[in-house]
């Protein structure tokens, strides 16, 4: 009878690894999990559960401390029942929550080439979708991880880290692909988001924050400017489930102090981009800042929500 509990206990275990699509669109349902970035699609970044209130917050103690490889992460956690999990800049983890034990870990190397002009080495998060788990890495490679044992499914590469890019964002996984953005901004690069086939790593499609010669956009930039004009997308964005769009924010044009160099608006910095979740296409853009040349950015982690406007029920998106 033990043997058969503990088969069966292992067997429910297996099944609760598995995280479909819809079990993130219903995220409020389980206020104990946090299923992506931003714990919902929606941008919300909100924890509805109580047990820890401003009467007994003063009475927490450390119950176990967990040692990352590398110390510079600025890590939002997956946490998926009762497993946190973990990423530092080229490194994943899976713990116990309960008790801080590793469950495994997963790292690849940084290249000694590697060099970072205007960020730090660093993640804020992992992805999560089905039986894998998503990383972006510092050299260029969005990397499919298995969720119960950290091996590795498969490894698509974004980008080339020698030209100036690279990842240090969490992915945001949705319907059957996982999108993610780039850093580099004041590296002299060309900014863009791209989205990956979840099952095989296959590139979905590619979104240039710049625009190139003949796309709407391009007539803002001068002369050559548009092939370095920055535009990064550091900062993961949110998604509505029903319109099939992705929200995200772009950064600064780049050089980002000198518009001398860059007449123009220069679409799409520090704007915000709904992208067909199908195609990768331009649905629309709001620019904050047209010609900025304070590296203000626009790379917040935009949030939707539902609200009467003029009597009518609009789907509303929210900046601070």
């Amino acid at each position: 009878m033990k043997r058969l509990f503990a088969v069966l206990l292992l067997s429910c275990s297996a099944a609760f690894a598995q995280v479909p699509f819809e079990r993130i669109v219903n995220a409020d349902k389980e206020p104990g999990n946090w299923l992506t970035y931003s714990r919902d699609f929606q941008g919300h970044r909100f924890s509805p559960l109580s047990e820890i209130n401003t009467q007994n917050v003063s009475a927490l103690k450390v119950k176990w401390a967990f040692q990352f490889p590398d110390p510079r992460a600025e890590v939002s956690p997956i946490v998926l029942d009762g497993i946190l999990y973990l990423t530092g800049p080229n490194s994943a983890a899976a713990v116990d929550g309960r008790t801080g034990r590793s469950l495994w870990t997963w790292t690849r190397p940084i290249p000694s080439d590697y060099q970072s002009i205007g960020f730090g080495h660093t993640n804020r998060g992992p992805a999560v979708l089905d039986d894998k788990l998503f990383v972006a890495t510092l050299d260029g490679y969005l990397i499919a991880l298995d969720l119960k044992s950290g091996t590795e499914r498969w490894s698509s590469k974004v980008l080339d880290y020698k030209t100036g890019y690279s990842m240090t964002m969490a992915p945001l996984a949705i319907d059957g692909k996982v999108v993610v953005g780039v850093s580099g901004g004041e590296a002299g690069i060309r900014g863009f988001i791209d989205a990956y086939d979840a099952k095989t790593g296959k590139q979905a499609w590619r979104f240039w924050t710049i625009p190139g010669p003949g796309e709407p956009g391009h007539e803002t930039w001068s002369g050559d400017a548009w092939k370095t004009g920055g535009g990064a997308t550091w900062v993961t964005g949110a998604y509505d489930p029903e319109l099939k769009l992705v929200y995200w924010g772009v950064g600064n044009p780049g050089p980002d102090w000198n518009g001398d160099v860059r007449p123009g608006d220069n679409l799409y910095t520090c704007s915000f981009v709904a992208i067909d979740a199908n195609t990768g296409k331009l649905r629309w853009h709001f620019q904050f800042s047209p010609h900025d040349t304070h590296d203000w950015d626009a790379t917040h982690v935009p949030m939707l929500f539902d609200a009467q406007v003029g009597g009518a029920k609009r789907k509303l998106i929210a900046v601070a």
